[in-house]
């Protein structure tokens, strides 16, 4: 079929009713498609809104919503109250809405408490309004609250959390690092981190939020000994249906203090084990860590291999135009992976694809207790299977360094068989 035949079909078929609207969002081009697939099995949103009213401050009931792993050491010990003094900032308060400004309204906020371990680093935020701000916002009618230009770095002007690059190259310039955004990553000087913002208390002059910021990918967090805070906003909305980033009052000041990191977390230490038996050879564990809130494990499984992507004599037209080409646009994208995805070969393809990665795994100590994928703010829980039938799985478990016995058992859940896998503890 030529190009003008294929252009005229989808010319044709493009037009159909609602097509912008119910067939342009979310579309995905082939090269994804046919990249190794990965698949995640536990996640909330890499960047959100969680809202929380009532929380336990006695006993830490998933208190940062990290999961029972962060509970767990948190309920032991691993969380430091700062007993800091408050930093104040004058500032200007403004309603873009409403049009009302005050001048010379002074705002307090200091870390009550936070947790870091290599992966997470949990802030509550405490935020302290004067009486002026109340002629505008109170805290009771909070219900958006962010920092839109927080920057935590560390000793070593390591950046632990920013908002983006922009952001990055400013606080950059103002450390005379003399690094950009890309340069900065690569150095490890920038650590990429997702983040849930958590309202947690609204209660007279006072709003606490709650910053969980996370790694992603194959970073961990440095053993920081102290952590500094900059920002000069705070965004306040107090409509229920505001997304971030649309906050109607914004409070602008200068704060910027250190927390010092207890030793036991910039000294944490983690725990390797090894493989010692399983019950099948096709099932082995290439690493298992453990930390202070979870139990990272990589395992592969020996598989059938995934099956070949179908070829789609549309795609292999979009791929072959030049970027020039006016037919090369979303419009045209979004129609044909959408017809792609009605086809019988791609619906075969994928439903191999779930069969072959559809795993369960969990953990047991010499306890006897079970533990389960951690279920936290970050993405946790891949499977990706390749070519050659290598399944790789890889997790974070809610096992921590206070459930640790000598030996821990991996039990696997695959295609109608149940296999285990032995591991033993090495030295720290």
């Amino acid at each position: 079929m030529g190009k003008e035949k294929i252009f005229e079909n989808v010319q044709e078929n493009i037009a159909i009713e609602n097509f912008r609207t119910v067939h342009k969002k979310h579309e995905k081009t082939k090269k994804i498609l046919q990249s190794t697939l990965t698949v995640m099995i536990c996640s909330l949103s890499v960047t959100g809104i969680v809202f929380a009213k009532d929380i336990s401050t006695k006993l830490y009931d998933n208190f940062f919503m990290t999961g029972k792993g962060m509970e767990t050491a948190m309920n032991e010990g691993y969380i430091e109250n700062t007993d800091m003094e408050y930093e104040n900032a004058n500032t200007t308060i403004e309603n873009t809405e409403t049009g009302e400004m005050i001048e010379d309204v002074e705002t307090k906020v200091k870390v009550s408490e936070f947790v870091m371990d290599d992966f997470n680093l949990s802030i509550t935020f405490d935020v302290e309004l004067s009486e002026k701000a109340k002629e505008i916002v109170t805290a009771d009618e909070v219900w958006e609250f962010n920092f839109p230009d927080l920057v935590i770095s560390d000793e070593n002007n390591i950046v632990l959390y920013c908002p983006s690059g922009v952001r990055y190259e400013k606080f950059s310039k103002e450390k005379n690092l003399g690094l950009n955004y890309d340069e900065a990553i690569d150095k490890k000087m920038y650590i990429g981190s997702g983040v849930n913002i958590i309202p947690i208390e609204r209660e007279g002059n006072h709003v606490k939020v709650v910053y969980n910021i996370y790694t992603g990918g194959d970073s961990h967090y440095p053993k920081s000994k102290t952590l500094t805070v900059d920002m000069t906003k705070i965004n306040i909305s107090k409509n229920e249906e505001t997304s971030m980033g649309e906050e109607e009052i914004t409070l602008t000041g200068d704060w910027h203090f250190d927390v010092a990191v207890p030793e036991k977390m910039y000294n944490r230490q983690s725990v390797v084990y090894s493989q010692v038996d399983t019950t099948n050879e096709n099932y082995q564990v290439e690493s298992a860590t453990l930390y202070d809130t979870g139990m990272e494990i990589t395992a592969k499984i020996k598989t059938e291999p995934k099956p070949k992507y179908p070829s789609f004599l549309e795609f292999d037209f979009y791929d072959s135009l030049s970027d020039e080409d006016p037919l090369k646009n979303e419009d045209i994208l979004g129609y044909i992976s959408w017809k792609e995805r009605q086809t019988d070969a791609y619906k075969e393809y994928y439903d191999k694809v779930d069969e072959l990665t559809n795993i369960s795994i969990y953990l047991t100590n010499e306890n006897g207790e079970t533990f389960s994928l951690n279920q936290g703010p970050n993405e946790n829980g891949s499977i990706g299977i390749d070519e050659e039938g290598i399944l790789t799985y890889t997790g974070m478990f809610d096992l921590t360094k206070y459930n640790e016995t000598e030996k821990v058992i991996v039990h696997f859940e695959y295609r109608g068989q149940t296999e285990e896998v032995v591991l033993e503890k090495g030295d720290e």
